[in-house]
């Protein structure tokens, strides 16, 4: 690429805008990573590189002099910004990207025609008494398009106050209140007996938070429930709540 000075001046007098890096030899253009920011934000990978795929992949096409960098939008305020990048993400795929996580919008994201259906018109789904479990609730954790093994990790741990009742076998993946997925609780372990791959989690020996040992529920179970609005007793705060079971027995085990 260039000498890259010369765009410092234009940028600090853009507003917010996205941009995508993309290797300039391929005609397609099809971005590897996608990003925002104000003035020099996306020529700052450039000055200071790090160990990230990202760095590496920007610094060895910089050295070819085919490193692309557009402009996919412009003039926007941070919340559109946000938006913007967490869509075009979306579109793209994380999978397809080095972004490690997708776009830092707070909205849903992407999501299927059926989720969004139930989703608009609040469709509940009652969870049945013999799929008895529990919601997770991962407002906080949960990303458009996450793997499924990062999904499983943000559910199973690690949790304080669990009610480890052996007739709550199953449990939610929530978001937004969307059923993401269902596992089958194995059982209850102290958290940090397992290992995680896509969290970093600091847990001391002396926790008294579980994790859940499971799989994926069965097919039919799925069916019943992925992608639909489940319906709950409301959380008070908890990042769980039971569901399946009839109003009187929360009360007692509550």
């Amino acid at each position: 690429m260039q000498d890259i000075s010369k765009y410092s001046r234009s940028l600090a007098m853009a507003d917010t805008y996205v941009y995508a890096f993309y290797d300039a030899g391929d005609e397609t253009k099809k971005p590897f990573y996608i990003g925002k920011g104000k003035g020099s934000r996306c020529l700052d990978h450039i000055k200071h590189p790090d160990d990230s795929p990202k760095s590496e992949r920007i610094q060895a096409l910089a050295a070819m002099n085919r490193l692309g960098i557009d402009i996919l939008r412009h003039g926007m305020d941070e919340k559109t910004a946000k938006l913007v990048e967490a869509t075009c993400i979306d579109l793209l795929g994380v999978g397809e990207l080095t972004n490690k996580v997708r776009g830092s919008s707070s909205l849903m994201g992407r999501i299927t025609l059926d989720e969004f259906h139930h989703l608009v018109l609040q469709e509940e789904t009652e969870i049945a008494p013999e799929h008895a479990g529990l919601a997770f609730l991962l407002n906080t954790t949960y990303k458009s398009g996450m793997s499924s093994l990062a999904l499983y990790e943000a559910t199973r741990g690690v949790w304080a106050k669990i009610p480890k009742n052996e007739n709550l076998k199953f449990a939610y993946a929530t978001y937004e209140g969307l059923i993401m997925e269902v596992y089958s609780i194995h059982s209850w372990v102290k958290a940090g007996t397992q290992q995680y791959f896509t969290r970093e989690l600091t847990i001391k020996e002396d926790t008294q938070r579980s994790e859940f040992i499971g799989r994926i529920a069965p097919q039919a179970v799925r069916d019943l429930y992925v992608g639909k609005l489940i319906k709950k007793p409301r959380s008070h705060g908890n990042p769980f709540v039971k569901v399946g079971v009839v109003a009187a027995e929360i009360a007692v085990e509550s």
